[in-house]
């Protein structure tokens, strides 16, 4: 299994505890930016500790832990961002039921993008 793949696989593992939390998060009345949040931290956490053992096989990160650090800073940042736009412009596209997991697909799918190409070319190796 290459790169790619094991990135992917790696992702459809994290995903559903990550949008699980989410919805909960919501149901439960949690602000949806807040509660996207949440479920990125908690994704963020699981699916660096299963980048690291298994989709880049590596025993640590090349560089500084700072930089990686920023990187999934940066990454939360937008994927915050995109969500709060994602849920503004959302619903003259999405029928109501569904404008808050659309939303965090599109979040989820930016952070994602930006994740697979800065960890595979700069933070391991």
């Amino acid at each position: 299994m290459g790169g790619i793949a094991r990135f992917l696989a790696t992702g459809l593992v994290v995903l559903p505890l990550s949008l699980g939390v989410y919805l909960t998060a919501v149901a439960l009345g949690v602000d949806a930016i807040a509660a996207r949040a949440l479920s990125f931290l908690l994704g963020t956490a699981l699916v660096a500790v299963l980048h690291r053992r298994w989709t880049f096989r590596t025993a640590g990160v090349r560089g500084a832990l700072g930089w990686t650090a920023l990187l999934y800073a940066a990454t939360f940042a937008v994927v915050v961002v995109t969500h709060g736009i994602a849920l503004a412009l959302l619903p003259a596209v999405v029928a109501a039921p569904g404008i808050a997991v659309a939303a965090w697909v599109v979040s989820q799918g930016v952070g994602t993008a930006i994740n697979f190409l800065v960890l595979r070319g700069a933070v391991f190796r």
